[in-house]
C-alpha cells in the first residue's frame, strides 16, 4: 500500500502593490507630457512695450486669444480658424455682455492677422481688447 500525503495549497495571494506602482507612474508620465505638448504650442515672443498697465478687467469677463501664426490660433485653450472668430458668441455660448479679450500675438505675426482677428471680434459684438507685451527691462547698468 502506497501511503498519500495530503497536499495543503496555499491561498494564492497577488501583491498589487507594484501593479498600483506602475499604474501611477504611467498616469504621472502622461499628464507631465501633455502640459509640456501645451507650453510648447504657447511659447511666443510678446512684443516689447515702453509702458504697460496691469490689466483691471475680472478673470472672468475675459478670454485669451493667442495668435502664433495666421493657421495657428488659439481660443483659450481650443484651436480655432481665424476667420470664425465672428461666431463667438455661438461657439461658445453663455459668454458675458461686457466681455474682454486679452490678445497675445507673437511680434513676427503681421499686422494683418491681427488686424483680421480684431474686425471679426467686431463682428462678434465684442469692443473690449487688450494686448499682452512685454515691458523692456534695463540692462544692470542702468539706473531705473
Amino acid at each position: 500500500m502506497r501511503a498519500y500525503r495530503k497536499r495543503i495549497w496555499s491561498a494564492m495571494a497577488v501583491n498589487m502593490t507594484p501593479l498600483i506602482d506602475v499604474v501611477f507612474l504611467i498616469i504621472i508620465f502622461f499628464i507631465i507630457m501633455i502640459n509640456f505638448s501645451e507650453m510648447h504650442i504657447r511659447k511666443l515672443d510678446l512684443p516689447r512695450a515702453s509702458e504697460t498697465q496691469a490689466s483691471i478687467v475680472d478673470k472672468r469677463l475675459k478670454i485669451s486669444l493667442t495668435i502664433k501664426s495666421k493657421d495657428m490660433v488659439l481660443l483659450d485653450r481650443a484651436k480655432i480658424q481665424l476667420s470664425q472668430l465672428h461666431r463667438l458668441r455661438k461657439i461658445k455660448p453663455g459668454l458675458p455682455r461686457d466681455l474682454s479679450v486679452l490678445i497675445q500675438a507673437d511680434e513676427k505675426v503681421p499686422y494683418g492677422v491681427i488686424k483680421k482677428a480684431m474686425q471679426q471680434l467686431s463682428h462678434a459684438n465684442i469692443q473690449k481688447i487688450e494686448f499682452s507685451t512685454v515691458k523692456d527691462r534695463p540692462s544692470p547698468l542702468q539706473e531705473d
